[in-house]
């Protein structure tokens, strides 16, 4: 059986610009596979084509086996793909519980419509997921401050909160984008338990892009590093570290 994401010589340009220059990359069931490199390497690029944000020029995208190159991005929501983004993307006068509701529209039958107006069917999803959204508040120590504006709640809470969001849908394939990004240390050891926790307990493949250096050799199973969009280096995480061109390219000053 093949893996479950499998990027295969993408490429992707805006204009003259050449954000990808033919990567490729697998990640296979619970397994953490990093993906790293410096500002601008491509890596966001990356995880917008395999979402469906972007249309790639050329190369493949196939999930679960199915070619997601072409598909709209609702359609490769469907496949169990997750995202997490950068830049948190919560309603901040809807309470908690809601936050993490909203992820699970893709996953209902009818989507948001449908639940909105109660249709045949439709109520017992609604049920399921509320279910669901309570086991991770609970999970995710979030149970608390379900009934809390999210806007009146801290960062690394939020990103928590978000977490939980992408994980409504039950998504065999997450995609985190520097989820570390902001938080102190003890909420990125909190964060690397649960991702590990992810991809072990409940065999959810796990692509993580992260710029702190410590997560990912703390949780990946291997990394793979761009640089000026392309593939420079793959493997175990400690030994990439160490590699020239990866020092040069990326962690000369960050292992200094």
């Amino acid at each position: 059986m093949g893996a479950l994401l499998e990027v295969r010589d993408v490429r992707l340009s805006f204009g003259g610009l050449q954000a990808l220059d033919g990567p490729s990359l697998t990640v296979g069931d619970g397994e953490v596979v990093g993906l790293i490199g410096p500002n601008g390497a491509g890596k966001t690029s990356l995880f917008n084509c395999i979402s469906g944000l972007y249309r790639r020029q050329s190369g493949t995208i196939r999930i679960a086996g199915r070619d997601a190159t072409a598909l709209p991005r609702h359609r490769i929501a469907g496949l169990g793909v997750g995202r997490t983004f950068q830049n948190l993307g919560l309603l901040p006068s809807q309470t908690v519980l809601e936050n993490v509701l909203a992820g699970g529209y893709s996953a209902t039958r009818g989507g948001f419509w449908a639940t909105a107006l109660a249709l045949p069917g439709i109520r017992r999803d609604e049920r399921a997921m509320r279910e669901r959204a309570a086991a991770l508040l609970d999970e995710l120590d979030l149970a608390a401050v379900a009934g809390r504006i999210v806007g009146t709640l801290p960062f690394g809470t939020l990103k928590r909160i978000e977490l939980a969001r992408a994980l409504l849908p039950e998504p065999r394939l997450l995609l985190v984008d520097e989820p570390a990004n902001g938080l102190v240390h003890g909420e990125v050891r909190e964060l690397g338990e649960t991702l590990r926790r992810l991809a072990s307990e409940r065999g959810t493949a796990i692509l993580l892009v992260e710029h702190h250096m410590g997560l990912v050799t703390s949780v990946c199973d291997r990394v793979v590093v761009l640089n000026f969009g392309r593939r420079i280096a793959e493997g175990d995480p400690r030994e990439v570290a160490r590699a020239p061109e990866v020092v040069a390219a990326y962690l000369g000053s960050a292992a200094a």
